[in-house]
């Protein structure tokens, strides 16, 4: 499944994201996948997994802040710094909720841009992936989707 990056956005951190997209995806078990797109189906982003995203922002701000005291910035200038630093950033769900992924399992800190370009792009390709999925499902057995993981690879 091939994912398109903006020209302005960063090959490095694309891929990196991308890569974490996959990884997520192929982490969850058939079973765990299905429960949490018809979750997301029926109820659409989950409450829980924006608390979680903001635990994470919170740390990560303050995270911020230290590391540039270490450097030997002033209290305010860190916190002005990690505040232009954080707004930049996004929490990052591996794979988004949309593909699939654990509302509350929100693993670091990634461009907003490019985690807002990966996330619109799902909405064009999850139907695909899902169809796959379900239909390989059917065949198997509840034991068999419970302990078989996904696998996906997902490209630039």
């Amino acid at each position: 499944m091939s994912f398109k990056r903006n020209p302005e956005h960063e090959t490095v951190e694309f891929e990196r994201q991308l890569k974490a997209q996959e990884e997520g995806l192929n982490s969850l078990t058939i079973d765990q996948y299905l429960k949490n797109r018809d979750r997301y189906l029926k109820e659409g982003r989950a409450l829980e997994g924006d608390a979680a995203q903001q635990v994470l922002r919170e740390k990560a701000y303050l995270d911020k802040v230290a590391e540039l005291r270490e450097k030997g910035l002033s209290r305010k200038e860190a916190e002005k710094q990690a505040s232009e630093w954080i707004k930049g950033q996004a929490a990052l769900h591996n794979p988004d909720q949309i593909a699939g992924g654990i509302p509350t399992n929100v693993k670091g800190m990634g461009d907003k841009r490019i985690n807002s370009s990966l996330g619109s792009q799902w909405k064009y390709k999850i139907d695909e992936l899902d169809e796959k999925i379900r239909a390989e499902a059917a065949k198997m057995t509840d034991d068999e989707r419970k302990s078989i993981r996904l696998n996906v690879k997902l490209s630039n």
